[in-house]
């Protein structure tokens, strides 16, 4: 064997263990954020499929159920392969992650991990997932709020979406709504779920003809 072909070989394995190991550390960081809402609201956390995965054997079961008060999220882990890359939702089942060009600044509509949205890049290599929507289990006035959720682990740069009347292409932030499901990354899902907890709250106090309404029983 050759020096060239042992330095090759070399520089291969050193990018399959870091992606290995990046991918590791982002789904035990992703879990340890989850698992923070059962001491901030009490969450019933059950997981359906192991959160390491791979995205091509994902099918309509949830890879996780989060139930806080009367509202079960019913949850789907997508990686998005990071900042240096952007997902495009054809349809519900239909989305493909590209490989951008070079890395983008922030969108100035949010902070931090707020928004998913980001500035111009050039879109390379893409990697298509055709991936059954998340089912809603059929239920006889149970009295729960089913919210479909998908939570971007890694967050790609850019999130864009075709519209559901096929007339235009958008960019979508954390907490929109792509064909009644939500997007997020892990650390806009924790604040949007402790905020509906105290939301939930607050109306099963002072208002239960909303609150029946919002839980929908």
């Amino acid at each position: 064997m050759t020096d060239l072909v042992r330095m090759i070989l070399t520089v291969v394995g050193a990018v399959i263990f870091f992606k290995a190991a990046r991918f590791l550390s982002k789904r035990i960081s992703l879990l340890k954020r989850i698992y923070s809402l059962k001491r901030s609201c009490n969450a019933k956390i059950t997981l359906h499929k192991s959160p390491f995965r791979p995205m091509w054997r994902a099918t309509a079961d949830p890879d996780m159920t989060i139930e806080i008060l009367d509202t079960v999220y019913l949850v789907r882990i997508y990686s998005g392969g990071g900042s240096l890359h952007s997902v495009h939702f054809a349809s519900e089942k239909f989305s493909c992650v590209y490989l951008r060009l070079r890395p983008s600044q922030r969108s100035p509509h949010g902070t931090g991990a707020s928004s998913l949205a980001m500035s111009s890049g050039i879109n390379l290599s893409a990697k298509v997932h055709v991936i059954d929507p998340l089912a809603v289990p059929t239920v006889e006035a149970d009295g729960k709020r089913y919210v479909r959720v998908i939570i971007f682990n890694p967050a790609p740069g850019v999130l864009s979406y075709v519209t559901p009347e096929k007339t235009s292409i958008k960019i979508a932030f954390t907490g929109d709504d792509l064909w009644g499901v939500k997007v997020f990354t892990d650390f806009t899902f924790i604040r949007y779920a402790e905020r509906m907890m105290r939301e939930e709250e607050r109306l099963k106090s002072e208002d239960p003809e909303k609150y029946e309404f919002f839980t929908g029983a």
